[in-house]
């Protein structure tokens, strides 16, 4: 019980990073009002939703530097100052200047929790729920951004902030009772606290097992180095590596952080008869349903099956929504979508629920896995950074795409990376499912062919 208390305390944190993610949709029509304090233009906007990621790249490096020498939990609770500093200054900002600043700010509190909650919640789980409980920060994740997009169109953009400030504090006032992991106090030397900490969160005394398991491995991680040459020259490590960037590249260039940020937009362009804010709403409650569905079944379906579905349909769900906006695009005479505005919207709405099926939570949940604990937090730094490079530039081109070449073009691109992902999915990412980590690193450091391996 104590196991599910810490991972939904550690994921209280990734909500309030939803809560960031949630923001631009509902936020940015507010602010491009002419009565807004901070009226914006098209492309300033563009800039207060991808200034963010940036942002959220320099959390992941900085995450880098304390995730070993202070632990995974304070490096957790370090996220919530910028947190609570960037929604301030959201409250307070009256010009694009702030507002770009206090985005960046609120993007190091995310990329801090991001580079850090998958190695915390994989190291104090057992391999049975591991999946589980990997796939809960993506869940978290979506209820911050359903309560953005519950609230946000209904109060000024101030009083949103406000609203969203007291998560990190309510985040940092129950976390700091949880524990360290135990792979981290064994890292340090500190045998009696993991073995207490290891107590704590399994609530049983017979632990000798397990304990036997993480020392070994922790002993084998530590004989070796820790810096970018042990990644990227150890063959183990250089597989994980690739698997990690390879997953989290097919994620964002299916379209995910276009739709997160732009959802209330995209569908008001396609006029379905029904107000955009209120069709993101039950986009949201979708996207969490979906989520938890996904983490109930991760541990018996295994990450490749859910994997090869959720990028499939993707694209399928994108080349829908593609179609669409492409013949309204051309005015067809013979051809009128006028009134079928249903059809881009069905086609939003099944690309959230078929993304939140796989490539929403379980690349994260396999950053936890995948590496080894020497070269974790430098590995897990690496595939941050990349995720909010690539956010970056999928949220900025996506606005300059929709604005000089259609919102069909951004949605046929995300169309063709969805399917070239479902191809390397299905022949270079292992299965992980129901292995210790000590297992994962044998498979993948051995000489044998991993993936025939692991799909027999």
């Amino acid at each position: 019980m104590r196991l599910y208390i810490a991972a939904i305390a550690g994921n209280l944190g990734m909500i309030s990073v939803g809560l960031f993610f949630g923001w631009a949709s509902p936020s940015l029509p507010l602010l491009a009002q002419d009565d807004s304090p901070v009226k914006l233009t098209s492309s300033e906007a563009s800039w207060v939703a991808s200034l963010f990621n940036i942002g959220a790249s320099a959390g992941s490096i900085i995450s880098s530097f304390m995730v070993n020498k202070y632990g995974r939990k304070i490096t957790m609770l370090f996220s919530a100052l910028p947190s609570i500093i960037g929604w301030l200054l959201i409250a307070f900002a009256v010009t694009p200047w702030q507002l770009y600043v206090s985005r960046i700010i609120c993007g190091i509190a995310a990329g801090t929790s991001y580079a850090t909650t998958p190695a915390y919640l994989g190291e104090i789980s057992p391999p049975d729920v591991r999946g589980i409980l990997g796939s809960m920060l993506t869940v978290a994740a979506k209820i911050g951004m359903l309560l953005e997009y519950s609230v946000g169109p209904f109060v000024s953009v101030k009083n949103l902030a406000f609203i969203s400030l007291s998560m990190p504090i309510l985040f940092v006032i129950i976390f700091v009772w949880l524990p360290e992991t135990p792979y981290q106090l064994m890292r340090r030397g500190e045998r009696k606290e993991a073995e207490d900490s290891l107590l704590s969160l399994r609530g049983k005394k017979d632990i000798g097992e397990e304990m036997k398991i993480i020392e070994e491995s922790v002993k084998a991680d530590l004989e070796n180095g820790t810096g970018l040459k042990d990644i990227l020259c150890v063959s183990g490590n250089r597989r994980a590596l690739i698997t990690c960037l390879g997953l989290l590249l097919i994620q964002q260039m299916s379209g995910s952080q276009a739709v997160a940020a732009y959802a209330q937009k995209i569908y008001d362009a396609a006029d379905s008869g029904l107000e955009g804010k209120y069709l993101t709403m039950m986009l949201g409650s979708i996207q969490i349903i979906t989520t938890i569905f996904s983490g109930a079944i991760t541990d018996r379906a295994g990450r490749r099956p859910l994997l090869m579905i959720s990028s499939v349909g993707c694209a399928f769900s994108t080349g829908l929504v593609a179609l669409y906006f492409h013949l309204e695009y051309l005015e067809l005479e013979t051809i009128d979508v006028s009134g079928h505005g249903w059809v881009a919207a069905c086609g939003m709405t099944m690309y959230i629920i078929l993304y939140s099926v796989g490539l929403s939570a379980l690349p994260f949940a396999m950053i936890g896995e995948l590496f080894p604990t020497n070269v974790k937090a430098l590995a897990s730094t690496l595939c941050i950074f990349f995720l909010n490079f690539l956010s970056f530039l999928v949220i900025k081109t996506y606005q300059i795409l929709n604005d000089y070449a259609g919102t069909h073009t951004a949605f046929w691109l995300y169309t063709g990376c969805s399917l070239v992902g479902t191809v390397f999915i299905y022949l270079y990412v292992s299965e992980t499912n129901g292995k210790t980590l000590q297992d994962i690193q044998e498979e993948l450091h051995s000489t044998k062919d991993n993936v025939n391996k692991t799909k027999a």
